[in-house]
């Protein structure tokens, strides 16, 4: 599943992270790295309130040379609770607008007459905008082809964002402002429907489209699983001779293994336990991935 309009690192989990096994792949989720001497410089904020009773930032650079100041106004709030879907009857809590998406795109949108279902193909009716689309209340227009504008409908999380609600089979995957429920998988058999892949996030695996195609295939580099074809993790460059790693990123695309039954393709490679001993969830204790010892 996904958002048109995302890129790999727009995926702000509602998922927590967790440490991996001796191997540590690179997370699909993304990550936030510390600034460097060669980056931006650092900056401070403090809070700050404009005459019409709305927040801002004030955030200073540290260039002593300048001392500019720059003012980021805060986001918009949303017009509606996607969680609690709180819009007036024959209106839903979803998405409209063109990307990217934001709060501001997070409005209260006029359900259609016999609308579509959970699972069930539907429509964006404006070419090239998030929405609005043809889904029922409680859903979203996912996984939608640019050319046609058809996609389908993927269950909004329930519950809260502090405390997201999903189907007992399903995890809430957070993208940004529009939450949705994702079916757990398993790596070792890829049961996603066709287009997905299992992919790790943060703690379990979960059915989500392959976003760079054509897909990085055995042993070429990668910047995270969102680019390996099926069946395929991005791990440590170092995970076996063959890969040939490239400017995407510093993975390579190395198997999923089974640890009961161990069998890598690489050269020296082994079968490696993904998660640390105790900490893999039900069903996937022998979820293994080939790197070099």
């Amino acid at each position: 599943m996904h958002l048109s309009s995302r890129t790999p690192l727009v995926l702000a989990l509602v998922l927590a992270g967790c440490d991996l096994g001796i191997l540590d792949p690179i997370l699909t989720s993304g990550h936030s790295g510390d600034d460097s001497e060669s980056g931006a410089p650092a900056m401070t904020s403090t809070g700050t309130s404009d005459t019409t009773g709305f927040s801002s930032e004030t955030c200073t650079t540290c260039d002593s040379a300048t001392e500019a100041v720059f003012v980021v106004p805060p986001d918009p709030p949303p017009a509606c609770d996607v969680y609690a879907q709180d819009c007036p009857s024959g209106f839903k809590c979803s998405a409209e607008g063109p990307p990217p998406l934001g709060s501001d795109n997070i409005t209260c949108s006029p359900i259609v007459p016999e609308p579509d279902q959970a699972g069930e193909s539907c429509q964006r009716l404006v070419q090239g905008h998030l929405g609005p689309d043809t889904c029922d209340l409680g859903l979203f227009c996912d996984d939608v082809d640019p050319q046609t504008g058809t996609g389908t409908c993927a269950v909004i999380c329930q519950g809260s964002d502090q405390q997201p609600l999903c189907g007992a089979a399903e995890e809430c995957l957070g993208y940004h402002q529009m939450p949705l429920c994702v079916p757990h998988c398993d790596p070792l058999l890829q049961d996603c429907p066709a287009g997905d892949s299992c992919q790790y996030a943060g703690v379990d695996f979960v059915c989500l489209e392959v976003s760079d195609l054509p897909a990085n295939q055995l042993f070429e580099g990668c910047g995270g699983d969102w680019s390996c074809a099926p069946g395929l993790s991005c791990v440590d460059g170092g995970a076996a001779t063959e890969c040939v790693l490239s400017v995407e990123g510093p993975g390579c695309c190395s198997p999923y293994c089974d640890l009961s039954a161990p069998a890598c393709p690489g050269v020296g490679q082994q079968c490696r336990p993904y998660y640390e001993p105790g900490e893999a969830p039900s069903g996937l204790e022998n979820v293994g991935v080939c790197a070099l010892p």
